[in-house]
């Protein structure tokens, strides 16, 4: 089973814990959030510092070239975030410091990309997350990031489907259950 899938959801849901698992179960390349990168270029662990408008478009057009070029090396992976995570942040954080082109060009990537994943897997959002460097534990922000997240995936039509997934959870077992049919969330 060759397949291309991405890892969805809010903070803290366990997205990397899947990915790099599920990336080894199925014997997949693992490709990583490639947002993190930039920032370290910059010598950044996290947004946290980066105000001005024009770094941070040119932060999250960077690493959206990154992620697309990472995904269409290969034939099969598991993406750590996905291209709608990408543009979740970027209609959420960004899109409003923007004119219509360069909003529109940043869309357009972002669903040319998004149609080429077999699945996204969908982590739901979880009120309560724990700390981490560069990860928001604001309920509010991650209820409304989850929101355009989810959105997103039914707006573009994209396959995909809701899985909890529960750390140390049997990935086969897992696989079982979310792999072998997928729908839409929704």
């Amino acid at each position: 089973m060759i397949m291309r899938i991405g890892i969805v959801g809010a903070a803290g849901t366990g997205k990397t814990t899947l990915a790099k698992a599920l990336a080894d179960h199925l014997g997949s390349e693992y490709l990583p959030d490639t947002v993190i990168g930039v920032l370290r270029e910059l010598g950044r662990d996290s947004w946290r510092g980066v105000s001005d408008v024009k770094q941070r478009r040119r932060v999250r057009e960077d690493a959206l070239r990154r992620k697309i070029a990472a995904e269409a090396e290969h034939a099969a992976f598991v993406s750590d975030k996905t291209v709608v995570d990408y543009l979740a942040y970027w209609l959420q954080n960004q899109s409003e410091h923007e004119d219509a082109a360069t909003n529109t060009r940043f869309v357009a990537d972002c669903r040319a990309a998004a149609a080429r994943y077999d699945l996204l897997v969908y982590l739901p959002y979880r009120e309560v997350v724990e700390y981490a460097v560069g990860r928001s534990t604001d309920a509010t922000h991650n209820l409304k990031v989850a929101a355009h997240k989810r959105g997103l995936i039914t707006l573009l039509n994209l396959p995909a489907v809701d899985a909890d997934y529960t750390f140390g959870e049997d990935l086969a077992a897992w696989c079982d259950r979310h792999l072998a049919a997928p729908g839409r969330v929704g």
